[in-house]
C-alpha cells in the first residue's frame, strides 16, 4: 500500500484539485484507492454530520464506501483549538486519525491523504501535518503556487518542516502558473528540486475556470438577497468590477473585460445601470456578458432599475452595507470545487491530469511500514494510558 499526503505552502493553493486529479487518475487505472482528509476546518453540515467539504465532493464524485467521518476524522470547530490547549488530558487525536486509516485504508494500493493550510498549521492541537504524515508514514506532495522567488522560499520553509519530522518529501507540483512564464519558472524550480534531491512533478497552467467562485458559491459565501435569476448558479465569474468611479472610467473599464462578469455596484448608481444594455456591443468576444449584478447599500434598488437587468438577463443580488464591506466579502471566498461544478471538475480532468507526471509519482512513492503487529498496538495503549496518568500528576 501506497500512502501520498498532498500538502501545501498555503491556504488556497490547490491541494483539493491535486487529489482530485490522482484519484481520478488511479480510479481509471483500476486502481483499490481511498481518500481521507484527517483534518479538517471547512466543514459543512451533511446527512453524514459535520465533515470537511472537500470530503463531501470525493465522496459524492467517486462514490467512496468509507463513510465521511471516517474519511475526515478530526473537525475543527469554533473553540476546538482553546479547549485542547487547557484541558489537562489530552484527546487522543492521532490515535483518531490512526483508528479512521485503518478502517478506510483495507484492501487499498493506494492512500491519497489531504492535508490542511501549510506544513505547520494544527502544531497548536499537537497534530500538524507534517505529524499526520509521519503517523501515516507517508510521502509527501508538496503544491505552491507559481512562481520562483517567494515560491521557492516557502517550498524550503515547508519541506523543510515535513523534514524535521522524519517525513519524506517526495516531490514539487506548482500551480497557477501564467503560459508566458511557465518555461522560467519550470527551469528554476526543476534546479531546486535536483539540489533536495526531490522529483519536479508537473506545472500547471493558471486557469480562470478553477481560480474563480461560481455564481453559486457567491450566493452560498455572500448569503445576498436575490431578487432576481437566471438559474445559473453553475457558471463561473470570470472578472468583477466594483463601480466607484466615474460614469466616463466605469464604461472604459468594463468594456475590455472579458468572460460572465460581475459588478459591485451601488444601489442609487442609476447612471451605470442604465449605461448596462449599451455595453453589449463593445464587447468583442460573444460570451463575454454582464452576468450578475451585486448591489450594495442600505436600500434595495429601485423597480425601474431591477426590470431595465432583468430585460438584459442579468442577475440581481442586494447586500445591505456599504460598497467596499460587500467587495471584501466577495474577495475573501474561498474558492473550492463543490459536487455540482460541473465546468470545474471537467477542467480538472482538461488542464490538470493532462499536466502531472503521475507515473513519476507513482513510481517515486515508498511502500507504508504502517501495519502495526498486534503486540505492538497493545504495547503503545499502555504507553498512552500511562502518559495521560504522568500528565494529570504533573498538573495537580
Amino acid at each position: 500500500m501506497k500512502n501520498i499526503f498532498i500538502a501545501a505552502t498555503g491556504k488556497d493553493v490547490g491541494k483539493s484539485t491535486i487529489s482530485f486529479a490522482l484519484l481520478d487518475l488511479l480510479l481509471q487505472d483500476n486502481k483499490e484507492v481511498a481518500f481521507m482528509k484527517p483534518v479538517g476546518q471547512r466543514w459543512l453540515h451533511s446527512k453524514w454530520g459535520k465533515v470537511e467539504e472537500d470530503v463531501i465532493l470525493m465522496k459524492q464524485i467517486f462514490q467512496f464506501q468509507a463513510s465521511p467521518p471516517l474519511m475526515n476524522p478530526v473537525v475543527v470547530e469554533k473553540g476546538f483549538t482553546e479547549e485542547y490547549l487547557y484541558k489537562i488530558i489530552k484527546p487522543d487525536i492521532h490515535r483518531k486519525i490512526l483508528n479512521a486509516y485503518e478502517k478506510i485504508s483495507k484492501d487499498k494500493e493506494f492512500i491519497i491523504i489531504e492535508g490542511t493550510g501549510h506544513a505547520g498549521v494544527g502544531s497548536v492541537f499537537d497534530t500538524s501535518n507534517a505529524d499526520v504524515a509521519k503517523i501515516l508514514d507517508a510521502d509527501v506532495v508538496l503544491v505552491v503556487d507559481g512562481g520562483i522567488g517567494s515560491a521557492i522560499d516557502s517550498l524550503e520553509l515547508n519541506r523543510s518542516f515535513f523534514i524535521n519530522h522524519g517525513v519524506n518529501v517526495v516531490g514539487v507540483i506548482v500551480n497557477k502558473v501564467i503560459t508566458d512564464k511557465s518555461e522560467k519558472i519550470k527551469k528554476a524550480i526543476s534546479k531546486y528540486c535536483k539540489k533536495h534531491k526531490i522529483k519536479f512533478l508537473g506545472i500547471i497552467p493558471y486557469s480562470t475556470i478553477l481560480s474563480n467562485p461560481t455564481l453559486g458559491q457567491i450566493i452560498n459565501e455572500v448569503n445576498p438577497k436575490i431578487i432576481h435569476e437566471t438559474h445559473e448558479r453553475k457558471a463561473v465569474i470570470d472578472t468583477f468590477a466594483i463601480g466607484a468611479t466615474s460614469l466616463e472610467e466605469f464604461i472604459e473599464y468594463v468594456k475590455n473585460m472579458k468572460g460572465n462578469i460581475l459588478l459591485i455596484l451601488p444601489s442609487l448608481r442609476l447612471d451605470m445601470i442604465f449605461t448596462i444594455p449599451t455595453l453589449k456591443k463593445f464587447f468583442e468576444n460573444k460570451e463575454t456578458r454582464i452576468h450578475t449584478i451585486l448591489f450594495s447599500g442600505t436600500h434595495e434598488p429601485s423597480q425601474i432599475a431591477i426590470q431595465t437587468l432583468i430585460n438584459e438577463n442579468i442577475n440581481i443580488l442586494w447586500e445591505k452595507g456599504d460598497t467596499y464591506k460587500v467587495a471584501s466579502k466577495l474577495s475573501s471566498i474561498s474558492i473550492k470545487t463543490r459536487p455540482d461544478d460541473i465546468y470545474k471538475i471537467e477542467e480538472i480532468k482538461n488542464i490538470v491530469i493532462r499536466n502531472i507526471y503521475y507515473k513519476k509519482l507513482f513510481q517515486s512513492v515508498s511502500q507504508s511500514k504502517i501495519i502495526v503487529p498486534f503486540i505492538t498496538k497493545i504495547i503503545n495503549r499502555v504507553l498512552m494510558v500511562w502518559e495521560k496518568i504522568r500528565s494529570f500528576f504533573t498538573h495537580i
